[in-house]
């Protein structure tokens, strides 16, 4: 049953008292305020999370003030902290959603080990002063309605609503097997949905008028379908279009596929193909996939596209004819965002490629205008009262992102948060870090950060690789919290006393196809650990490094990384912390619902071979350097079984293997106790080994 939460929930006017009490301690590094989901609607009105310590902050804001509001705040040590937030069309609720789904069900994670096992939970409040949480129960995907009277999302195989006029009625199922309506869009009257449905390796493109008995299929045939956006007047449905998969390959899903943009008229069923790149020019890695595709007004297309090796924007006529590059070739576009028709915000990094940079472009024209800003990190970008705001997240070397509201019109900044709105105000002793290129172990280049202490050397020194591999590291905080805590990390560690240098090697993403889909990457040969194996070689010679004293750390695809560089140069490694590494890429997880990392980088059973060549295990026979192992030991993204199967073989052959299992925890690490257990354990471990 829908029911009030009971707790403390009054929506208060937001000052730092209201929020935190003041952190400013040496050990309060990690407990920084960051902004991690933002949603914005049509009434000018903008809804964001933001994560400090262990708390979980909904926030609000409404034009033309845009004075944040604190809706309501959530703990994660029940392990169910806030995970998503959408704000409705009128901008009177705000829906989210609490705990961390692992399937369909809504089963999710369970680090605090309750008795009775938690689930995804959907969740509204209203955007009054006075208002308490309603909980609506299991779901998740919520969407509203055009005009914002009704919510529908998924739960289990069916599709439901709550009616907005009476939100603490029962909800109804809307469509009997709706659960499968993905990518759903409305039309504007709110009467019909378009979505995608997923039918085993191919898809269709269907419509649903409520109250009918049945689906009508719009784009049927051999493809996958992705992306699709109705056109301004309603007529027209433009969609991505993939290749289907063959049941005898094994595909890599982190690389590029041919794609091609297709139009269907909704009253006529025709079908137009728009634009169709050459080769492989289609990248479903973004962290942006709302802007794959988008109509700019009613006569043009806009669409991400890698035709020459490198994501720019491309503006296609509705009728199809020449793509029109909107962006310049070697740079990147992260995000973008519809700033009132003909009009787009974008997120790049074309004036720096080892940054972002915000740019407002006319796509009928393709002029394009700088936007100042002194953050250089950029992300999750929404557009909000028609288009007239953008809504951002911002930060840099000293400050994690927090929301930034942008009035396009006056270009002037309606709203730029501070940490100190959240009464925090560490600051750390050591300076930024400052970016760098190093020589890879085969000639190659890599982009680097380079973390000093801030006293005299020979330090000892540490090797940082990333996870994914498709990310990219900045000379300040992520704007993903996972990234920025490791980024807060690196900072603490130059505090003590660490050289740190942050890598961005071979297969990550913002340099281009090439460098993101590096020849003999992964399991074809692990090509990327020439990047690693420069940097320890560039640490060794540098006159402020102990030589004697070079350790590395990294988590998921960094795990993987570190452990590489342990077993094969264990003499210039002396000692490293993988925290949910894949250490054998042959082999696949047995778990159930697991994402098995084999399967997804599309290792089939002809690479086994290969793959196994092309991992850490296959040269552990010349491993001698002491390592931690981490993991949480319901990770679906990485099993933990790897680490607990290397754990056995290293302490089988004497090498020094410290491993710390954290009970029900996820990938993404959900306690932010267990973040605090992870540095504690990490920094001890360190000390001991590269210490003096």
């Amino acid at each position: 049953m829908p029911g009030t939460k009971l707790c403390l929930a009054v929506a208060t006017l937001f000052t730092a008292s209201s929020l935190s009490a003041q952190v400013d301690d040496a050990e309060s590094f990690l407990e920084f305020p960051i902004a991690t989901e933002v949603s914005a609607s049509e009434s000018s009105s903008v809804a964001w999370l933001v994560a400090q310590g262990d708390e979980t902050h909904l926030m609000y804001a409404q034009a033309p003030e845009f004075r944040p509001v604190k809706l309501f705040g959530q703990s994660d040590v029940e392990g169910q902290p806030i995970t998503s937030v959408l704000a409705s069309p009128r901008g009177d609720y705000v829906a989210y959603l609490t705990g961390v789904p692992f399937n369909a069900s809504g089963d999710a994670f369970n680090p605090a080990d309750l008795l009775r096992a938690p689930s995804a939970t959907l969740w509204l409040i209203g955007t009054e002063p006075g208002s308490k949480p309603i909980e609506i129960g299991v779901g998740f995907g919520p969407r509203f309605s055009p005009r914002g009277e009704q919510m529908v999302y998924r739960k289990g195989r069916d599709l439901w609503s709550v009616n907005l006029e009476q939100p603490t009625a029962e909800p109804t199922v809307l469509v009997q097997g709706g659960g499968g309506f993905n990518q759903g869009l409305w039309s504007k009257d709110g009467r019909t949905l378009y979505f995608v449905q997923d039918r085993g390796g191919w898809s269709f493109l269907g419509r649903y008028s409520l109250g009918e008995e049945r689906v009508t299929w719009l784009v049927t045939g051999p493809h996958r379908l992705s992306s699709p956006q109705l056109s301004p007047d309603g007529r027209t449905i433009a969609y991505l279009r993939w290749p289907a998969r063959e049941h005898t390959k094994s595909y890599d899903l982190t690389a590029n596929q041919p794609f091609a943009v297709e139009t269907v008229d909704i009253a006529s069923g025709q079908v137009r193909t728009v634009y169709e790149p050459a080769g492989a020019a289609g990248s479903q890695l973004s962290d942006d996939p709302e802007g794959h595709l988008r109509w700019a007004d009613d006569r043009n297309l806009v669409v991400r596209s890698e035709a020459d090796g490198w994501a720019r924007l491309y503006a296609i006529p509705r009728t199809g004819g020449a793509a029109r590059a909107l962006t310049p070739t070697g740079c990147e576009v992260a995000e973008s965002e519809l700033a009132a028709a003909d009009s787009l915000f974008v997120i790049h990094n074309c004036t720096n490629i080892d940054t972002r940079q915000l740019s407002q472009i006319m796509v009928s024209t393709g002029q394009a205008r700088a936007i100042s800003s002194p953050d250089v990190v950029m992300g999750l970008a929404r557009s909000a009262g028609d288009s007239r705001y953008v809504a951002f997240t911002g930060g840099d070397a000293e400050d994690a992102p927090l929301l930034r509201v942008l009035d396009l019109r006056s270009g002037q900044f309606a709203l730029v948060e501070e940490p100190t709105d959240y009464g925090y105000s560490h600051s750390f002793d050591a300076p930024p870090p400052q970016l760098v290129r190093i020589k890879a172990s085969d000639g190659g280049t890599v982009p680097a950060q380079l973390f000093l202490p801030s006293t005299d050397g020979p330090h000892p020194a540490v090797v940082y690789v990333h996870g994914g591999p498709p990310r990219q590291m900045f000379p300040g905080f992520h704007f993903g919290s996972y990234y920025a805590k490791d980024f807060a990390v690196n900072r603490r560690m130059a505090e003590l006393g660490y050289v740190v240098v942050s890598i961005n090697y071979r297969s990550g993403v913002g340099y281009g196809r090439d460098f993101r889909e590096a020849p003999g990457r992964a399991w074809r040969g692990a090509s990327e650990y020439a990047d690693v194996l420069g940097a320890g070689r560039w640490l060794e010679q540098r006159e402020e490094v102990d030589p004697e004293r070079i350790g590395i750390w990294g988590g998921s695809y960094g795990g993987l990384l570190t452990a590489h560089a342990l077993a094969r140069d264990s003499e210039l490694f002396a000692a490293g912390v993988a925290i949910h590494g894949v250490f054998d890429w042959s082999w696949p997880s047995p778990t159930p619902g697991h994402q098995n990392p084999s399967f997804i980088f599309g290792v089939s059973e002809a690479d086994r071979p290969l793959a196994f060549e092309s991992s850490p295990l296959a040269a552990i026979d010349d491993w001698t350097s002491p390592v931690l192992l981490i993991s949480g030991d319901r990770d679906m993204s990485v099993d933990v079984l790897e680490t607990i199967d290397l754990h056995q073989k290293l302490s089988a052959k004497g090498v020094d293997v410290r491993t710390v299992l954290l009970p029900g925890e996820a990938h993404d690490i959900i306690l932010f106790s267990n973040w605090q257990k992870i540095w504690e354990e990490s920094r001890r471990f360190f000390e001991e080994k590269l210490g003096e």
